[in-house]
């Protein structure tokens, strides 16, 4: 039984290859359950809540996944004896997508995405409805708001046929790739910054 056992053992490699695929997927996934908004912190507003409801559990996996990529490019390029003008460099640029990713989640948010009240139970829904104000005459004089809650009575089926499938989908694409972008980028900023700690501790410790 115990040859069994170690011939069935994976190799080194192979075993160490297992441990990080692991910890680079669920780990990241389940240590950043609060920031990414799976987990509910008191007095914490996630990001995700500019997400509408029925996409948050496509945004959710994704980031996670995305995530355990920028986790990976940190381990890499913190293994590595990378120069203080390279973690400048990127900085910068990480930064910049960061604060471009943002500003079009706040636009596609602001002028494609309708917040609904509900008032039998105080919540809000959100749905995608694209840039475009539709005239017909079931709508007509309405704002989208009071459209959709008096004349397409919430059902996201109606609310994609006035607005136009397209639009609906085009925004939800819109929404996702700009929350994804500027999670990532976030988490690449917090990245450089911890291999710029590195590369100053090495220098002070030309050893490590």
């Amino acid at each position: 039984m115990a040859q069994t056992d170690s011939k069935a053992k994976l190799p080194n490699v192979a075993t160490q290859w297992v441990r990080y695929l692991l910890g680079f997927s669920v780990s990241i996934g389940v240590g950043l359950a609060p920031y990414l908004g799976k987990v509910n912190v008191p007095l914490f507003t996630p990001m995700l809540s500019f997400i509408p409801l029925f996409l948050q559990d496509t945004v959710i996996p994704l980031s996670s996944a995305v995530m355990g990529i920028v986790a990976v490019w940190v381990q890499w390029n913190g293994s590595t004896r990378v120069s203080k003008s390279w973690a400048s460099r990127m900085f910068t640029r990480i930064l910049l997508t960061a604060i471009v990713s943002l500003l079009a989640l706040v636009v596609v948010e602001m002028l494609a995405v309708e917040r609904i009240h509900i008032n039998a139970n105080g919540e809000t829904v959100s749905y995608a409805v694209g840039f475009s104000y539709p005239t017909w005459d079931v709508c007509k004089g309405l704002s989208r708001a009071d459209c959709i809650e008096t004349q397409l009575t919430l059902n996201p089926a109606k609310i994609a046929t006035y607005f136009g499938p397209q639009q609906v989908r085009l925004t939800e694409l819109l929404l996702v790739l700009s929350y994804t972008v500027f999670m990532s980028s976030f988490g690449a900023l917090v990245g450089v910054l911890v291999i710029t700690r590195r590369v100053r501790a090495r220098k002070n410790d030309p050893k490590s």
